[in-house]
Order: structure tokens, then C-alpha cells, then sequence
């Protein structure tokens, strides 16, 4: 398996962080593993103008994936 390192800002730290106790996972590159299989399914999925909505527990929150 290849190896990548980067570094991140403290805000991005933090997200991958929070990240770990939600996707239930130990690791930082697990966290990321999921976050692009999230990120490749969002974009397969979206509108013809680059767009998705997601629904949860708010108001649905539209998200442009190219701007």
C-alpha cells in the first residue's frame, strides 16, 4: 500500500478528529479512506449543474461541488 503524508491546519486536525468518533474508526487515514468514499459517491450522484442536497435532521442544505 502506498504511503502519503501531509500536513494539516489545526482546523482540519480537528475536523479529522471529530471524524474518527463519528465514522466509529481509530485512524486518521481510516477517516480519510471514508471521507473520499463519501466524496466519490456525492459527486456520481450529482445534478447536472454540479449540485446535491442533503436532508438529516435540519433543513436540507444544498452543496455546489464545484464552486
Amino acid at each position: 500500500m502506498a504511503v502519503t503524508s501531509f500536513e494539516v491546519d489545526q482546523h482540519t486536525a480537528e475536523a479529522i478528529s471529530e471524524l474518527r468518533g463519528l465514522f466509529g474508526v481509530k485512524t486518521n487515514a481510516a477517516v480519510i479512506r471514508r471521507a473520499l468514499a463519501l466524496a466519490q459517491v456525492i459527486s456520481r450522484e450529482a445534478a447536472a449543474d454540479h449540485t446535491i442536497t442533503v436532508s438529516g435532521r435540519a433543513e436540507p442544505v444544498r452543496i455546489v461541488l464545484n464552486g
